[in-house]
């Protein structure tokens, strides 16, 4: 049996159907917080236990009867995780981390490379997936929300010049490769970079978004420092869409090669021309645009 964290999340949402498409047939328990959807869940080889990645008791009680785990909520979780593997005897793992771990400001990076060390100097069966920007409906945490202020205002603003590369990863091609990672053993004591198809400015990225939702839009440029000091009271203000390591990460490319997964795990992702319209017509669905 399969343990998997964060199946309501946004790549959770996708994993079921990619671990079956990869030829995974064996059952699946998805541990879930107490109040959690799962109403959209059909395959009847999935069960659901209430627990708390927090906690090493509770993920050891959800371990029970389990070969193997993905990990798929915050990678901050990943020392529990590790530790009620060894303490259950449970070998593989898959976690998922993130390409923040090579960003130049120490203060976004240094908290990632600790974490992803702690996993690799464990003694499980692990595999490393680090997905750059991950989008695709309504629960990420970036793009939609990009996409909602495309939709809404004729005025768009544009931290610095815009010109900086990013390469947002669609939620399916990343569900897809974490399945296929989880059952080839090539991939076990590696760490693979995952990222969409190509590289692709931030300012393409909004008037990609505006073409798409079909709205004309004037794109004003914003001082890195009067953008610096919004992330700054954004720091004091709960909110999900500025803070300071976003403003400082818009400032540096966020490029990376995939060759290693696509000659193990035969990953392809679609492009971000691709994908904004799957998340369009995902919002849409959601009634969150028109």
């Amino acid at each position: 049996m399969l343990l998997v964290t964060g199946i309501t999340g946004l790549t959770g949402r996708f994993l079921l159907d990619c671990l079956r498409e990869a030829g995974y047939n064996g059952r699946i328990r998805c541990l879930i917080r107490k109040h959690s959807d799962v109403s959209w869940v059909q395959d009847e080889n999935v069960e659901f236990c209430i627990g708390d990645v927090s906690d090493v008791q509770s993920l050891k009680s959800g371990l029970v009867g389990v070969s193997g785990v993905i990990h798929l909520v915050n990678i901050r979780f990943s020392p529990q995780v590790i530790q009620a593997c060894s303490d259950m005897g449970i070998g593989r793992v898959v976690i998922v981390t993130t390409t923040g771990i090579f960003s130049k400001y120490r203060e976004c990076s240094e908290e990632y490379r600790q974490l992803e060390k702690g996993i690799i100097e464990s003694k499980l069966q692990y595999t490393i997936i680090r997905p750059t920007m991950i989008y695709g409906n309504e629960r990420d945490k970036n793009i939609h929300k990009l996409v909602r202020i495309v939709d809404r205002y004729p005025l768009i603003p544009i931290i610095g010049n815009g010109q900086s590369l990013m390469q947002p990863i669609y939620a399916r091609d990343l569900a897809a490769v974490i399945a296929s990672a989880y059952l080839l053993p090539v991939s076990i004591g590696k760490a693979y970079n995952v990222a969409g198809k190509y590289p692709i400015k931030y300012i393409d990225v909004l008037k990609l978004i505006a073409a798409t939702l079909k709205k004309r839009r004037l794109f004003i440029h914003i001082p890195y420092f009067v953008s610096m000091l919004a992330g700054y009271i954004g720091e004091l203000i709960s909110n999900d869409l500025v803070d300071i390591e976003k403003i400082k990460r818009l400032r540096e490319d966020k490029v990376f090669d995939y060759s290693e997964a696509a000659k193990d795990l035969e990953f392809n992702p679609i492009s971000f021309e691709e994908g904004i319209k799957l998340e369009v017509e995902a919002l849409k669905k959601a009634g969150l645009i028109k």
